[in-house]
């Protein structure tokens, strides 16, 4: 078995993973930036919405201890020690594009931040997609409030304005209060929503206004309309 498909089978056995395993296997191979980057996209897929497949009664053997999620941070951190560039495409895919569909609780957004704290693009386009990662992000949150992955969509969201992220196709109308800057979500753990729902005239379209707010302190820190 080649060492890049060895380090991915590894990460695919879910609990428990050794990442000292992926450590000396890593070592023992000088990898390309592109075979780099192809196993954070593998690690990052083994973690597609697999927090809610936890907790459907359909899989009984499938428990949240058990989650790729669980290590998916520890293990990108051993890729960027190696040389990951957070913003190289492979077979068409980015690290940080399939962060955004890891749904265990915090876990996406998080990978996110550790990925522009090095040098990830929260701007970052895949050709084929032909929008930036912030515009895509920024769709959903504007047509997908009542999924399952709504919440972690809004940190992410939250996460990439943060570290400068600008829509190319629309004016964002979120209003930060109180003094307050979007790199205030950086630490994006701190900060919660609650969805407005008003209606635009009698028998009109619906819609909403977000209030964003600090969980401990109870401070509204921006809205969007």
């Amino acid at each position: 078995m080649l060492a890049i498909d060895e380090i991915k089978a590894l990460f695919e056995k879910k609990a428990p993973i050794s990442l000292d395993k992926i450590r000396t296997l890593l070592s023992s191979h000088r990898f390309t930036k592109e075979e780099l980057a192809d196993i954070a996209c593998s690690f990052t897929d083994d973690c597609f919405c697999e927090y809610q497949d936890a907790q459907n009664p359909r899989y009984p053997d499938f428990v949240a201890e058990n989650m790729c999620s669980n290590y998916i941070i520890d293990a990108l951190k051993l890729l960027l020690d190696f040389g990951l560039d957070p913003n190289m495409i492979v077979h068409d895919d980015n690290v940080m594009w399939n962060a955004i569909w890891i749904d265990a609780p915090n876990i996406g957004a998080a990978v996110l931040r550790l990925l522009f704290e090095n040098g990830g693009d929260p701007n970052h386009v895949i050709p084929s997609e032909q929008e930036s990662l912030f515009d895509w992000l920024t769709d959903k949150l504007f047509h997908d409030e009542y999924t399952h992955d709504y919440f972690f969509t809004v940190q992410c969201w939250l996460v990439a304005m943060a570290y400068g992220a600008k829509s190319q196709r629309r004016n964002i109308p979120i209003k930060m209060l109180n003094g307050n800057s979007a790199e205030i979500f950086k630490n994006f753990e701190l900060y919660d929503y609650t969805l407005e729902f008003l209606l635009r005239a009698p028998g009109e379209y619906e819609y909403w206004i977000m209030h964003i707010f600090n969980t401990e302190t109870k401070e509204e820190v921006a809205i969007l309309e």
